[in-house]
């Protein structure tokens, strides 16, 4: 009985120490499904996008996030081992970057930088090539940080493609703020992630 309930206690502080390792690969890809999903709204506000559009805006947005991300990661786990004691630093400040410029641009760009003709494949490709910049420059301070990138690639394929397809009906509900208000939230998330992780690089938590 009590070599059971031991076991039982490793399996559940596993499952904790699991799924405390996975908290902050979420916590990204929700992030980087923001944009996407201010993109998707703005569009469905000012046209009406039928839901195969929407599977198809959601898919090559998803696919491009994904992919640009683990370009980055591949980028940043490269020169990981030349950075010896600043990975931790760099990647911080490579992440706060992006966290900035995301809550920068949620208030500097117009709505016209948010909609797109999605009836043209090379535009639809082009504006998620555009917008995955951010995801391969995030990505490659990522990692500096992580290594489970097949992980972090599936969950932000899956999380795009989910508020992808949420935005389009945000927008056909009319609710034109919620866009904006998603990318500030994605740049307010990215610069709190930094100082989380710079309080556990000090040992301060």
């Amino acid at each position: 009985m009590l070599k059971v309930e031991v076991e039982c206690g490793i399996f559940i502080e596993i499952c904790n120490l699991e799924f405390m390792m996975m908290l902050p690969l979420i916590a990204f890809s929700v992030i980087l499904s923001l944009v996407p999903f201010s993109v998707a709204l703005s569009t469905s506000v000012y046209r009406c996008v039928v839901w195969k559009e929407a599977v198809k805006i959601a898919f090559v947005f998803a696919l491009f996030q994904a992919g640009m991300t683990a370009l980055g990661w591949l980028i940043g786990f490269a020169v990981k081992g030349l950075l010896f004691k600043m990975t931790v630093p760099v990647a911080v400040m490579i992440i706060f970057f992006i966290g900035a410029k995301l809550f920068l641009d949620a208030f500097r760009l117009g709505r016209e930088y948010r909609i797109m003709a999605v009836e043209s494949r090379k535009i639809l490709m082009g504006f998620a090539l555009v917008v995955s910049i951010n995801s391969t420059l995030l990505g490659l301070g990522l990692g500096l940080l992580y290594k489970d990138i097949l992980l972090l690639a599936a969950l932000i394929f899956g999380m795009v493609f989910i508020f992808t397809i949420l935005g389009v009906r945000a927008g056909k509900l009319g609710m034109m703020n919620l866009g904006k208000s998603a990318e500030i939230f994605a740049g307010a998330g990215l610069m709190a992630i930094c100082i989380v992780i710079v309080l556990q690089f000090l040992k301060i938590i």
